[in-house]
């Protein structure tokens, strides 16, 4: 393997080996010292050691993001077997029973101690603020929560309108639960005031508040709307502890209670000792802390935000979520965008005073050095292609470069990188190559990719030019969103074959002369038969095999076409046939015969540069990337298909046994009887059986 496989996901491990998500949630301190955390970008409960170790505790399976249905994100089991849909947070009893906010499916869950999950308070997938008994009652979107000395649990979450987005903010309420799941209504409307929207379009909300509760059974709301901390009485009523209510952001001052201002209050907690701790957006994200008598102070704050040594901003600037340990230390979640856009998550931990003791996951490590093994760094690598003598080339996405990898696992770089976009042609170190557009190589070495309707051709001496211009072909047909070249593909004698959305395949002489091989150009759809009736839907990558069988993702933007993704084959005596894939059916994970197994070819985003890639062995099997499912498919000679790599829905990166773990693979190529595979930052390689 070659680059890093740092960033988030979902892998259980001691420090930096450990990966979240970035949609880390609410935290909570059980009896035993350890830490929990609803980790909604998973879809799991995770539990965090005093020593570092992150376990997952219950929960797995499909995220808000996979185009799966919602019954695969609701199930009550044991342990890794249950199935959440975005948990945001997590509280903790005495007894050490764990409830869950689960917030995607609008109810209250309940982990016990041996890890059973059930189902305490809500009704499934209906949001509502109805009272009543376990699933009589209704929720929406439970997003804090907090349990009391009693074992009552309260949940802060949005008051629904009947009409969507209502012109009008209604509340957002607090519940209270009883440990037999009696659901009552504590205060419809906890904030005074609306946090006013930004735009003429956007309407202002009630924001949930967010939830802690003392050893005495006192709760606490930190809200965001009115910027201010409240304290409830055991009989419902509200006291204003610290800040004044404000309609506006009211921003950062300490003193006493009537006098102390607070920004966006995202996160609270309370220690052993009732001492009251929050999270403020404001400045920095200021760790606060509030006196008995509402007088506030503040713990550590960050004046300059500005990106550090690793690309990632300093302590708290980042932090969403807080806990306090048994040992009155700082736990927070911080999570945002680094400085070279990649998304990070990560868990601190801190003293009072003086740099994190602890730190569990590794920020993302996207560079441009070369080198070998995990020393390499790419940044978001995509289509790959591998020539005759072994040496792989790696399309570095947002590093506008060519990479070559030697067999022996040496990277060096064609060119230089992060040279401007708009240069194309000429000597290779002076052209970029941006974007994730397909990567080919034919027997003489040469390399073909594309910019947009160009196929570029860069030679072994290091010249690129513009080899043919499909313009006049491609604005012929009729327009699909973005009327350019999806694949290309190059046979060792230089023919090369390039794909569109708008349903057709050209091949390309050596030479440059152009014709249409297969598709219609009035008509897209889907039907198999000759090359010149076939019908196709949204083309995208294709692989060649070695007797010259054209191989082709069809079926892309299913929501909009209606027609599902598909495998399709062109012989060389041109008979197009459906490989696998069914295209009446949505995109999916079915694996099985391939005539019913159900396919996906992108990560269902509108706009990804995660697509489907193929390559093709020597023994006929088809291996097709999924991104949506984070695995990647074979379609066997045999006519079956299977998952081969990665765990369906998984993140992260884990080496080993097959299936291992990836993330969101995109490039793919097969030499011989290695599988090479771009995920994350890095290039994996995987033994075939």
């Amino acid at each position: 393997m070659a680059g890093s496989t740092d960033g988030p996901g979902n892998q259980d491990g001691t420090g930096a080996s450990a990966k979240i998500s970035v949609e880390t949630g609410g935290m909570a301190l059980t009896p035993t010292g350890d830490v929990l955390m609803a980790d909604p970008g998973n879809n799991t409960i995770r539990k965090l050691s005093p020593s570092g170790q992150l376990t997952t505790v219950a929960g797995g399976g499909p995220t808000r993001s996979d185009a799966v249905s919602t019954e695969t994100r609701y199930l009550d089991a044991a342990g890794t077997a249950a199935r959440f849909n975005a948990p945001l947070a997590v509280a903790v009893n005495a007894a050490g029973n764990a409830y869950v906010a689960d917030a995607g499916n609008h109810v209250v869950r309940k982990i016990d101690a041996s890890g059973n999950v059930t189902t305490l308070a809500g009704k499934v997938g209906v949001c509502g603020n109805t009272d009543g008994t376990g699933t009589a009652a209704t929720l929406c979107s439970p997003t804090s929560i907090a349990v009391d000395k009693d074992g009552n649990i309260y949940v802060s979450e949005w008051a629904p309108s009947t009409q969507g987005l209502p012109p009008e903010p209604t509340g957002n309420p607090i519940r209270k639960i009883t440990p037999a799941g009696v659901v009552s209504t504590v205060v419809f409307k906890a904030s005074q005031y609306p946090t006013p929207g930004q735009g003429r379009n956007n309407p202002s909300f009630y924001y949930p508040v967010q939830l802690a509760t003392d050893s005495t059974g006192a709760l606490y709301a930190a809200d965001p709307n009115d910027h201010v901390v409240r304290k409830y009485t055991p009989d419902g009523q509200a006291i204003v502890l610290s800040g004044t209510v404000a309609q506006s952001n009211a921003g950062h001052v300490d003193g006493a209670a009537s006098a102390a201002k607070f920004g966006e209050l995202q996160a609270i907690a309370v220690d052993r000792s009732n001492r009251v701790f929050v999270l403020d957006k404001y400045a920095g994200t200021p760790l606060r802390e509030i006196a008995t008598d509402g007088s506030v102070a503040t713990v550590r704050s960050t004046q300059d935000c500005a990106w550090g040594a690793e690309g990632l901003p300093p302590a708290f600037c980042s932090a969403k979520r807080l806990v306090v340990d048994a040992e009155g230390r700082f736990l927070v979640t911080e999570s945002g965008t680094s400085r070279t856009f990649q998304s990070y998550a990560m868990i601190y931990r801190y003293t009072r005073t003086g740099a994190a003791d602890l730190r569990v996951g590794t920020p993302v490590s996207p560079g441009w050095t070369d080198g070998s093994g995990s020393a390499v760094r790419f940044d978001s690598p995509g289509p790959l292609a591998v020539d005759k003598s072994g040496l792989l080339y790696v399309r570095d996405r947002n590093n506008g470069a060519i990479r070559a990898i030697q067999p022996d696992g040496r990277v060096s770089t064609l060119g230089r990188a992060k040279n401007p976009c708009t240069q194309l042609t000429g000597s290779i170190n002076e052209v970029a190559f941006c974007g994730s557009a397909p990567l080919s190589v034919d027997g003489a070495g040469n390399l073909y990719t594309t910019s947009f309707k160009s196929i570029l051709k860069a030679t072994p001496a290091g010249n690129v030019t513009v080899f043919v211009d499909l313009t006049a072909q491609l604005d012929a047909l009729p327009a699909f969103l973005l009327p350019g070249i999806t694949g290309l593909v190059s046979d060792d004698a230089g023919t090369l074959y390039a794909s569109s959305l708008q349903g057709v395949i050209f091949k390309i002489s050596p030479t440059g002369a152009v014709s249409l091989l297969a598709g219609s150009p009035n008509a897209r759809g889907h039907a198999d038969g000759p090359a010149s009736s076939a019908l196709f839907s949204a083309l995208g990558n294709m692989a060649l095999d070695p007797s010259g069988n054209l191989y082709v993702v069809d079926g892309r933007y299913h929501s909009i076409t209606g027609i599902g993704p598909t495998i399709r084959k062109i012989t060389p005596a041109g008979i197009v046939s459906t490989v696998a894939g069914r295209a009446d059916m949505p995109p999916g994970l079915v694996d099985g015969p391939a005539s019913s197994a159900v396919l996906a070819v992108d990560t269902g985003a509108a706009i990804s540069d995660s697509l489907a890639s193929l390559a093709v062995d020597a023994k006929g099997n088809v291996y097709v990337t999924d991104p949506r499912h984070r695995v990647v498919r074979k379609i066997g000679a045999d006519g079956q298909v299977s998952t081969l790599v990665g765990k369906p829905w998984g993140k992260g990166f884990a080496a080993g046994d097959l299936p291992g773990l990836i993330d969101e693979p995109t490039g793919i190529a097969v030499r011989d009887t290695t599988l090479f595979i771009s995920t994350s930052h890095a290039v994996a390689a995987v033994k075939l059986p």
